[in-house]
């Protein structure tokens, strides 16, 4: 059940939304959010994501929280990394939409976060980036995706897998500067093993994307003469770094193939694909802590309970006002038959 100082918060800051003063709305959140205790704080910055984003004009007010740095990105991450890792996943999935739908706000802090001496800065930082890939918004700031790219070679093999997940969804918009950075990478780096298998997994997906789109149907255009990259699913499976970015540079250049043989290429493709994504799949799960995975469970059900409870106290909320409605018609109805 709501505690009274959860209802108190949720109509008022309601009320305020709703009446377009998202400026006295900030003021409030401000002064709700002025505690001492940092258990305290981060429960009430949790309530005022969850009821606030759900609001028309919500996204605003949020917006400017973070602009006037009511919400410090920064240092709310740092005091996170001091907490369990429950907690820490679950307020960074209740910044997902906001880093999906407001990534301009994030990316600012995104280069100091990521040289964090704290590793759990590191990768909560990787995963917000994560979410931002997955928005509208497109991340091309090669300084930033250098700095991600260095984290392959970090010293945690969780942020270097949390790496490896943040190149391949930031690749899905911009393969070919994650492919010339990498490149470069590996140059610096030839012997390291490592590094090596770890920008051959980033670079499968690439190439597997790239492939996809140069199959698709397009206007006709001149071939052009360039040699075809290994499209078996054991040639990429064996090849070297090296190999596959230089086959990534030859892909794009390959000659279109007369239409029939085009379908049947597009058939193979999307059938080595799944299975290519499968592996892959099973590969993060089996690299996953096992305590995240039921993190996430738990987070989703937690979720989903609280939409219920939400909807639930809205329908009630609305039933109520509809008797009060009613009751209101029938003291008039009554008194208009006394006045008769």
């Amino acid at each position: 059940m709501e505690s009274k100082r959860n209802i108190s918060f949720n109509k008022e800051i309601t009320e305020l939304v709703k009446e377009g003063k998202l400026d006295d709305a900030v003021e409030y959140i401000k002064k709700y959010l002025d505690v001492k205790d940092e258990g305290e704080y981060l429960d009430r910055l949790e309530e005022v994501i969850e009821t606030v984003s759900t609001l028309h004009g919500g996204r605003t007010v949020i917006r400017f929280l973070i602009e006037n740095s009511v919400i410090d990105i920064p240092s709310l991450l740092k005091n996170l990394s001091k907490r369990d890792q429950f907690l820490r996943y679950s307020f960074l999935l209740l910044l997902k939409s906001m880093c999906e739908n407001e990534s301009d706000l994030f990316l600012p802090y995104s280069e100091n976060l990521l040289n964090s001496d704290d590793p759990n800065v590191r990768e909560a930082e990787l995963q917000l980036l994560i979410f931002m890939a997955g928005g509208d918004g497109k991340i091309e700031d090669e300084s930033l995706i250098k700095n991600i790219a260095s984290k392959l070679l970090d010293d945690k093999d969780f942020i270097a897998e949390k790496a490896v997940q943040a190149l391949k969804a930031i690749g899905k918009k911009s393969p070919e500067l994650i492919s010339n950075i990498l490149k470069s990478l590996l140059k610096e780096c030839p012997e390291n093993e490592s590094l090596k298998k770890r920008i051959e997994e980033v670079l499968k997906s690439l190439i597997i994307l790239e492939t996809e789109q140069e199959v698709e149907p397009k206007e006709e255009k001149k071939p052009v003469e360039v040699p075809k990259v290994p499209k078996d699913t054991e040639e990429l499976k064996s090849a070297e770094p090296s190999q596959l970015i230089e086959e990534h540079d030859i892909e794009k250049k390959r000659q279109q193939i007369e239409e029939k043989e085009k379908e049947l290429e597009l058939k193979e493709l999307e059938l080595k694909e799944k299975a290519l994504k499968l592996k892959e799949e099973l590969l993060e799960k089996e690299n996953k802590l096992a305590e995240l995975s039921q993190v996430e469970l738990e987070l989703k059900e937690k979720e989903i309970k609280d939409k219920e409870e939400q909807l639930r106290v809205q329908e009630a909320k609305r039933i109520e006002q509809k008797l009060e409605l009613l009751e209101e018609m029938e003291k008039r109805q009554m008194k208009k038959e006394d006045d008769s």
